[in-house]
């Protein structure tokens, strides 16, 4: 086990306790500002112009945002305890016991919500560091598969969070530890995006090709290789493509503005 960081308090004029290590003051500024939000709601609702004031106070907006920090709280001391226990020292008979108790109180569950929770904050824009975020929603992940090896969703997050990193022959894997659990459209689909993205564009067509025969999803099989000739450049293909997608179901406004680009080089 690694040596247990030394938390030093430091006293000043005012109530507020000061820790040297910047991690713990950060776990300990974000339970002041959940204390001082609480007392800001109670002031709200003890206030004689509660009524007036309520349709002002947004309360899902609050409780959505007091969940957040709660969540970030208990990431930021379950990183401190991973960082202070090292696994690698702990033995197999131990941590496969801890696996097995884990797994029978859905852990892994946890896990997984804090994970999504992360992602979701980071779709919003709510987050700003996406390295570091990215990064936190793959070791969470990572944490629930460890507990239960079978869990789908926690492969599929994970190859996410590793495509927002660039990181794409190991979101591939990960989609494809997804797939060897349950057969998914949606999976097969993100493969062939993802090998898109990583400029393997015959492998994109070929998995488009190979979810065509077993799903029969004409729609997003024609949008997926609209994409792959846009990006060869093959603009004539692509229109065709577009339109074939289109005259199925209408085209989201992103792909009608790549229809368009695509036109205009025909031009």
């Amino acid at each position: 086990m690694k040596e247990e960081e030394d938390i030093k308090v430091n006293r000043r004029r005012t109530d507020k306790v000061y820790f040297e290590s910047t991690f713990i003051q950060s776990i300990s500024d974000k339970i002041d500002f959940l204390r001082e939000e609480s007392k800001e709601i109670l002031k709200e609702l003890d206030s004689t112009e509660f009524k007036q004031q309520l349709d002002e106070f947004d309360l899902e907006e609050f409780s959505e945002d007091t969940i957040n920090n709660i969540d970030d709280i208990f990431d930021d001391i379950s990183r401190f305890k991973d960082d202070v226990i090292k696994s690698d020292d702990i033995p197999d008979d131990i941590k496969e016991q801890y696996r097995n108790t884990q797994a029978y109180f859905n852990r892994d569950g946890d896990y997984l919500r804090r994970a999504k929770r992360k992602m979701d904050r980071l779709n919003e824009e709510k987050l700003t560091d996406e390295y570091k975020t990215n990064n936190r929603i793959i070791e969470l992940c990572d944490k629930a598969i460890a507990v239960r090896y079978d869990n789908f969703d926690a492969y599929v997050l994970k190859a996410q969070a590793l495509i927002n990193l660039e990181r794409y022959d190991e979101a591939i894997e990960e989609f494809i530890n997804a797939l060897s659990l349950k057969d998914d459209v949606d999976v097969w689909l993100a493969i062939a995006n993802v090998n898109r993205l990583n400029g393997d564009f015959d492998d994109a067509i070929n998995v488009y090709d190979k979810v065509l025969l077993k799903y029969n999803d004409l729609f997003n099989v024609f949008k997926g290789k609209a994409y792959v000739y846009f990006d060869l450049e093959d603009y004539q293909n692509a229109a065709e493509f577009f339109e074939k997608a289109n005259s199925i179901k209408y085209l989201d406004e992103e792909s009608m503005k790549t229809w368009g680009e695509s036109l205009e080089k025909l031009e």
